[in-house]
């Protein structure tokens, strides 16, 4: 009986073994489709989700290179948006059947930023699915990209080249002019302070006879002195010239032109800037039409002095001679302005006017032969020129280099001393809301023009970036 009962045990026991084996291979079976399963569902998880970088990149770049063809701002997103949609289904391949819809693939635009964003969900099917009650594994993912585009703009700058202008730089340049100055010298004992470029009215001889660089203009280009006379004054207190607020513009438009040169370098971005001369007295010209090469505007800037007022009605080409006409300039120059864009191509460049003036409009002008016609009485801009440039999307910069009083002003020519002077306390207010907001600088001393040029020009960049 003993050895029977222990033979139906060990039956009994080797049947448990092979229940409990068969049940181990089972679970072990399971334990691996998971891990199948979830290795599967990982990798398909990462080809998606490489797929969606790829597609927001596509999306950004295509957006970008429509708006710098000129392409408008939506066709351009819309065009973007396609064409990351497309991107991902080439990267998924054959796994695109596992999507539950197709991706989203949205752009946008801040200013000159794109942002891309996709979006996706998927499902992947599982080995013992319907055993486990899993047919399938949902997973989703996405990715964003986003790219700041070079901004690309227009500078037009328009320089008053009246007379005024041709007052020196410094309280100690107005006094090394006044002390040897000729012009008006029967009028004004103490010497005029401005570098009249019209025929001197005291008679003057220099050591070799010549009587035109007693003119007071001729005598800032050598300082008083018998050398080869300059273009222009590129700093105060130089023994071989005295520096007029025109030059200090002009150093620090050549500053300026180095600051530009350099940004365009760092952002490794070929003509993202254009720059142009349209100097003014009567009448403006275009001296120097917009262009992409800095060195020729430089060039250019280096010979303006010799475009002030000298009394000739053909002065530069088309200047004129006589009074500061805004009234024919800014519409003028907003006539020249043709392509007004949003920044985002060469096709599409954004304009901005930077204004250099010392703000007194004087309505009169010279005919020749010492004739005049119009008032001579110095009143402000009319702000509507500038309103009408501001409405159709150019931005206007103003920097103004305060008008000087007139010293010891008489009543001759009508008191146009005394009108110049009387206006002095008008011009800021006029020429501020000439300006777009947070655009109007004052600038009295070589250093203040030459930093307000750089400050104007770093507003730019920082408006045309937060342009929508």
């Amino acid at each position: 009986m003993l050895a029977h009962s222990l033979r139906r045990f060990a039956r009994n026991h080797s049947g448990s073994t092979a229940v409990l084996f068969a049940l181990s291979v089972v679970v072990m079976a399971a334990a691996i489709a998971v891990a199948i399963d979830y290795t599967g569902t990982t990798s398909a998880e990462v080809r998606f989700n490489s797929a969606a970088d790829a597609a927001a990149l596509a999306a950004i770049t295509k957006t970008k290179t429509d708006l710098i063809a000129g392409i408008p701002s939506k066709k351009a997103i819309a065009d973007g948006a396609q064409f990351g949609q497309s991107t991902f289904s080439a990267q998924v391949g054959a796994a695109i059947g596992n999507l539950k819809a197709a991706p989203t693939v949205d752009v946008t635009r801040s200013g000159q930023t794109l942002t891309a964003t996709v979006s996706y969900q998927a499902s992947r099917g599982t080995s013992l699915g319907s055993l486990l009650g899993a047919p399938t594994i949902a997973f989703n993912g996405g990715a964003t990209a986003t790219l700041t585009m070079a901004t690309y703009l227009d500078f037009y700058l328009a320089l008053d080249m009246s007379a005024s202008m041709g007052i020196p730089s410094t309280p100690s340049e107005i006094n090394r002019l006044a002390a040897i100055n000729p012009d008006y010298r029967t009028i004004y004992p103490g010497g005029c302070t401005i570098a009249c470029h019209f025929t001197a009215y005291q008679a003057c001889t220099d050591a070799s006879g010549n009587t035109s660089w007693c003119q007071g203009y001729n005598l800032t280009r050598t300082g008083g002195g018998s050398g080869a006379p300059v273009n222009f004054c590129a700093q105060p207190g130089l023994s071989n010239c005295i520096q007029l607020r025109l030059d200090a513009v002009i150093y620090a438009l050549q500053q300026l032109l180095s600051t530009v040169q350099l940004t365009e370098s760092r952002n490794g971005v070929p003509n993202e800037f254009r720059v142009g001369i349209y100097p003014f007295i009567a009448y403006l010209t275009a001296y120097q039409p917009l262009t992409k090469n800095m060195n020729a505007v430089s060039k250019a800037a280096a010979d303006l002095p010799s475009l002030l007022d000298n009394g000739d009605p053909a002065n530069g080409g088309g200047l004129g001679s006589g009074g500061t006409h805004f009234d024919n300039a800014l519409p003028t120059l907003n006539d020249l302005i043709t392509n007004i864009g949003d920044g985002s191509g060469t096709a599409s460049p954004k304009p901005f006017v930077f204004l250099i003036t010392d703000g007194a409009q004087d309505p009169q002008y010279q005919l020749g032969n010492g004739s005049w016609t119009g008032s001579n009485h110095a009143t402000t801009l009319d702000t509507s020129n500038c309103a009408a440039m501001k409405s159709r999307g150019v931005t206007v910069a103003v920097l103004y280099v305060p008008y000087v009083p007139i010293p010891n002003p008489t009543t001759i020519w009508n008191n146009e001393d005394g009108f110049a002077n009387a206006n002095i306390p008008a011009i800021p207010a006029s020429l501020q809301a000439c300006a777009s907001p947070g655009f109007f600088f004052t600038a009295s001393t070589p250093t203040d023009i030459n930093n307000s040029l750089q400050a104007m020009f770093a507003m730019s960049l920082a408006q045309a970036k937060l342009t929508k």
